[in-house]
């Protein structure tokens, strides 16, 4: 199967067209002898013409589970409790109280009003509530109690993968949620993904690819729980043109919304500075053994606290590995320059800077402006790719907030598509594949509705390719 596409503003070329054959790029402008009458013609109409986006970090086969049970869109917490009696829900996912009327965190004395167990697991996964009838569920015993406020019915972090085994996810429950967001991937032209995963989740991924009918290029990255089990079954960077796995993600600290992100100054109004999850010599050690078995971690970092001490412990371990470091949300001139110093790339989330004239001051006061200096690490020369964390899963809301940012350091729109493909192709090594439009590259390619000049909200994506089919 051939398939051109003509008349296009190809971004980052002067040539108008393209020509695919089979599942890549074969030539870029002057196509006209190549194509026959089986040849299937996209005319673009001077519209943008892009590679597929890549978002850099996603929970992808969660939220296809998840977009079952979303609150993510609810504007007060009687609007989360109406959701979940209207469907009976015992979990929802989603909530946000900066968009709350409330302006507070759903508590257990909201749910208490329901008689069956209900967890509801705030935006950013940190953090959950429970209602009275799923804390007689739980085994506090093998809960740390420095991770839950019971009067409140607040848990966070580590406790949530034991809350979340009260529901358990089966290999179909995740077959069928990569689907269900392959689709709203390619409405938002998506056509490369990151994905952090339990072994469960890794064999849903598998047995849709054995099966051939994997649609999106998943980069796998296991959680560091599992480390232990990557050891043992050998895992290794393989994978196809669409599956692959990379490596291992690790966490460092905790979110800014659940105030256990790791700082070196209190959240506003508190005596709390977040959390560390690992000792120096214990991050040490866990970075050292994936590097010996040729595997990049995913190094989740948010505070500048915890950035630090990442920093510390690449610094002194000999790399073989292009090792990254997620969200970078808080920082400062001196660790902008030791990312740079280091050559550490980073995957950075711009639509996070939604939170940036209310979550970010409510957490952080005057110390908000330290968040998502993007511009500031673009002179640094810092490699970078976009992610969205699925906060909302999707890149040209991201772009919007990348090219608008409240605090003066807006970036170009160009940058902005470049952080969102080919630099996060090179962030799960991809480069030689993906993220650019070039002769040999795999043909994943997005028509847009607009030129990419033309006022952001207005773009939409009109057409997706992915793997050389129109799927969109």
């Amino acid at each position: 199967m051939s398939l051109a596409i003509i008349n296009g503003d190809i971004f980052g070329r002067k040539e108008k067209e393209i020509y695919i054959e089979g599942n890549r790029i074969k030539k870029v402008g002057q196509i006209e002898s190549l194509i026959s009458k089986n040849t299937v013609v996209i005319d673009a109409e001077e519209k943008t013409v892009i590679p597929g986006f890549f978002d850099s970090h996603t929970h992808f086969a969660d939220m296809g589970i998840n977009r079952e049970n979303d609150v993510s869109e609810c504007k007060s917490i009687e609007d989360v409790l109406k959701k979940i009696e209207k469907k009976k829900l015992n979990v929802v996912h989603g909530w946000d109280e900066s968009l709350f009327r409330e302006k507070r965190y759903i508590l257990k004395k909201d749910l208490d009003i329901f008689d069956f167990p209900v967890i509801a697991f705030r935006v950013c996964g940190h953090l959950a509530t429970l209602n009275s009838a799923a804390i007689e569920v739980i085994d506090l015993k093998e809960l740390d109690p420095k991770f839950y406020v019971l009067e409140k019915g607040i848990f966070k972090e580590d406790t949530l993968s034991k809350i979340s085994k009260i529901y358990p996810k089966t290999i179909e429950n995740y077959v069928r949620g990569i689907k269900n967001a392959t689709e709203l991937a390619y409405s938002l032209g998506v056509t490369s993904i990151v994905d952090t995963v339990t072994p469960t989740i890794f064999r849903a991924y598998e047995r849709i690819e054995n099966d051939g009918k994997l649609g999106i290029r998943a980069h796998l990255y296991m959680k560091a729980k599992y480390i232990n089990n990557i050891m043992n079954s050998g895992l290794s960077r393989i994978g196809s043109e669409k599956l692959k796995f990379n490596g291992v993600k690790i966490f460092t600290d905790g979110s800014l919304g659940a105030k256990t992100a790791a700082l070196s100054f209190n959240y506003k109004g508190t005596d709390q500075n977040g959390i560390l999850i690992y000792k120096d010599e214990e991050l040490m050690e866990l970075i050292k053994k994936i590097d010996k078995n040729e595997l990049q971690a995913m190094i989740h970092c948010i505070g500048d606290r915890a950035i630090e001490q990442v920093l510390d412990c690449l610094e002194n371990i000999p790399r073989k590995m292009r090792h990254k470091i997620e969200h970078v949300e808080i920082t400062n001139e001196k660790i902008r320059e030791r990312i740079r110093k280091l050559k550490i790339p980073c995957s950075l989330q711009p639509n996070f800077l939604k939170w940036s004239e209310n979550m970010y001051v409510e957490r952080l006061g005057d110390k908000a402006v330290l968040n998502n200096r993007y511009k500031k690490m673009i002179e640094k020369g810092i490699k970078m790719g976009f992610g969205s964390d699925c906060m909302p899963f999707s890149p040209l809301f991201g772009i919007k907030c990348a090219v608008n940012d409240p605090y003066g350091e807006s970036i170009s729109i160009e940058d902005a598509i470049k952080f969102y493909t080919v630099g996060s192709a090179y962030l799960a090594y991809r480069e030689n594949d993906l993220g650019s439009i070039e002769k040999g590259k795999l043909a994943d390619i997005v028509v847009l509705s607009e030129n990419i000049f033309s006022e952001i909200e207005k773009i939409k994506v009109e057409k997706t390719i992915f793997d050389g089919k129109i799927v969109l």
